[in-house]
């Protein structure tokens, strides 16, 4: 029933994921799943040494477009949410470069940029670690590490050559995984 469940929300639409997201745990997590590469690659673009703090802020910028999404504006999720995203992440740019002394921030983007007040941020982040602690205790390092391969968008075969093991072991590692996600995300 659990597989059947998944394979429903993989048929979904983003726009209907995101309905779906008020009460159910496991819509949120297969957005996560098609939005992690346009995080990734947001992130990498605005700022490779500080990685993987604009990849949380990307992905509090996903959370932040699940929830402000509204499908009457006649948008696309797809372009609502990389825009908070893109937004989110610029916004974390402006403001370390404004706190380190840095080049001069635009007022108006860190004041402005993405909507959210800074209490939600706080609220944000705090659900952000603690979901990736939760994910991070639930999966054995072998786990993670495919997880984290396959989120960049790896097959099976190229996660199975860079960890040395076989295609099948791989594939029983995701399948631990989709099935821990899922009890997680309940």
């Amino acid at each position: 029933m659990r597989g059947d469940r998944q394979d429903q929300q993989k048929k979904l639409s983003d726009e209907q994921l995101v309905l779906n997201a008020q009460s159910d745990k496991t819509a949120i997590g297969e957005l996560i799943a098609r939005y992690i590469c346009t995080v990734e690659f947001l992130a990498k673009k605005y700022g490779a040494e500080v990685h993987e703090d604009l990849v949380q802020e990307g992905l509090m910028g996903l959370l932040g477009a699940v929830r402000t999404y509204r499908e009457d504006k006649n948008a696309k999720f797809s372009t609502y949410a990389t825009k908070c995203i893109k937004n989110k992440i610029i916004s974390s740019v402006h403001r370390n470069a404004l706190l380190s002394g840095g080049e001069e921030a635009d007022l108006e983007a860190i004041l402005g940029g993405g909507g959210t007040v800074p209490e939600e941020v706080v609220v944000e982040r705090e659900e952000l670690n603690e979901l990736y602690d939760k994910i991070t205790s639930a999966l054995s390092e072998q786990e993670w590490q495919v997880f984290q391969s396959f989120l960049r968008g790896m097959s099976y075969n190229q996660i199975a050559l860079g960890l040395g093991t076989s295609e099948k072991a791989v594939d029983n590692a995701m399948q631990r995984v989709r099935r821990k996600l899922r009890s997680l995300l309940r």
